[in-house]
């Protein structure tokens, strides 16, 4: 009897199965590998731009000076300041070149402090309120910024990142080493340190290195970083 040449039917319906399922396998851990290596890119974006920001607001503080917040809203960040300018017919008067602008209300901590650093207002000395922004009548959410680059000028707020609502902001008190909330600094006589710790809402996430207290000195040596808690 001479040998069988070729395959028969079955064995090719089979054959053919089993490359179909070996090729969908394929298929699906190929997609898998594409989706975990997107998931990691993004990421790494995402830590990227968090300790590009923690990295700013450090820089901000760090060449700046911390004030005590002691009651009230925010001295100096609350509307533009009119101009002298002559008017038509050569009578003077006074008229102002800037819209009325109020500080946003805040939720909770806030933090207002003078920087010589490179920022928004491109001016040195600019003096910055951050606050999380719990004001209906803003189109801002999350961590926000107020300045107001000079008294010509009428008052700026930024948006910073809409997924942090939470600002805690917790001075040093020197006779007891514990941190008091900014509620209660009025009570220390003297601050030495503030800690500033950023938080998301519950439904947000940020990446961690956000998440982390920043220290800063308060007093000769305000700006300067402090140890890590």
């Amino acid at each position: 009897m001479s040998p069988r040449r070729g395959m028969t039917l079955m064995e090719l319906v089979i054959g053919l199965a089993i490359t179909g399922m070996m090729a969908a396998a394929g298929a699906g851990a190929f997609s898998s590998i594409i989706a975990h290596r997107r998931i990691i890119r993004d990421a790494s974006v995402d830590t990227e731009r968090a300790a590009a920001f923690r990295e700013m607001f450090e820089t901000w503080i760090n060449a700046g000076t911390i004030q005590i917040q002691r009651g009230g809203g925010p001295r100096g960040l609350t509307r533009g300041i009119g101009t002298a300018a002559p008017t038509g017919g050569g009578r003077g008067g006074i008229t102002s070149n800037t819209a009325a602008v109020s500080a946003a209300a805040a939720i909770g901590d806030e933090l207002t402090f003078t920087t010589s650093a490179l920022n928004p207002a491109f001016t040195a000395n600019v003096r910055i309120r951050l606050y999380v922004d719990g004001d209906n009548n803003t189109p801002e959410r999350g961590l926000t910024m107020e300045y107001q680059p000079n008294l010509q000028q009428p008052l700026v707020r930024k948006m910073l990142d809409s997924t942090i609502d939470t600002l805690k902001v917790e001075y040093l008190d020197p006779r007891t080493d514990k941190w008091i909330r900014a509620s209660e600094a009025a009570t220390i006589a003297t601050q030495t340190a503030v800690r500033v710790t950023l938080l998301p809402g519950e439904k947000h996430q940020i990446p961690a290195i956000l998440q982390v207290p920043m220290i800063f000195m308060i007093g000769a040596q305000n700006g300067r970083r402090a140890s890590s808690p």
